[in-house]
């Protein structure tokens, strides 16, 4: 940060970090005055600002959870995967790192930017989907790659899996239309989004991967359900599409 450049250590801009539940079938996000996890039944819509990969799970060695740096694109952009209170599992390109993060506890996440409405409010927020979640992700953006950003996404049903003893629910999607009000409140908010990741992705990575302060607490005691190794294994890795 410098007199000339403040916006060099911007904070994240998203306000709620949401996330599927793959046990119940329900969008879910950390309250930090209730300082416990919230669930939002279906459906629920947002707007999709941007969406980058990183690593979440669970370091059953530390007892903590694992996390990483984001990345535009898997195949060029290096990730450094953590846990809280592991430190450093591996460094470097997830097709080359995919095994020893696995292993460890890990599993590829997709981070979308979206716009959501709160009250009358429209905001910035995180939606991650991983595990079984980021497969039924994955097949709605093969399937609408030319809509994502057209309109507003619905997370509208779910469908039911079972891997091993695990049964696992699968979100479904649709796109649907959106005025112009809202076309133009979103764009406004993609701009606080793009100057954020403008700063962000230009740091080391290793810098990246540094928790921010503004980065929702995890429990020791809040093991999430999609981490579980059977549920992972619903999707496979060469279904990443970036």
């Amino acid at each position: 940060m410098s007199r000339s450049n403040p916006q060099e250590h911007l904070s994240n801009p998203a306000v709620r970090w949401f996330e599927w539940n793959g046990e119940k079938g329900v969008v879910r996000y950390y309250d930090k005055e209730q300082k416990k996890n919230i669930d939002v039944p279906l459906p629920f819509s947002f707007i999709l600002l941007d969406r980058l990969g990183c690593v979440g799970g669970w370091h059953e060695l530390s007892k903590s959870a694992i996390y990483s740096n984001e990345v535009k694109d898997t195949r060029q952009d290096v990730l450094v995967v953590k846990a809280f209170k592991g430190g450093t599992i591996a460094e470097g390109l997830y097709n080359d790192i995919k095994a020893v993060v696995k292993a460890a506890g890990g599993a590829f996440t997709a981070n979308c930017y979206i716009a959501f409405k709160d009250g009358d409010e429209m905001k910035i927020g995180s939606m991650k989907f991983k595990g079984a979640g980021l497969g039924g992700w994955m097949d709605f953006e093969k399937a609408h790659r030319a809509e994502l950003y057209d309109g507003a996404i619905t997370i509208h049903d779910f469908t039911e899996g079972k891997k091993g003893r695990v049964v696992f629910r699968v979100p479904k999607l649709k796109v649907s239309g959106i005025t112009r009000e809202s076309n133009a409140l979103a764009t406004e908010l993609d701009k606080t989004v793009q100057r954020f990741l403008s700063v962000y992705l230009k740091r080391n990575t290793r810098e990246q991967a540094v928790v921010p302060d503004d980065a929702p607490p995890v429990s020791d005691e809040d093991i999430p359900w999609q981490d579980n190794p059977e549920a992972v294994a619903a999707i496979t890795d060469d279904d990443i599409p970036f």
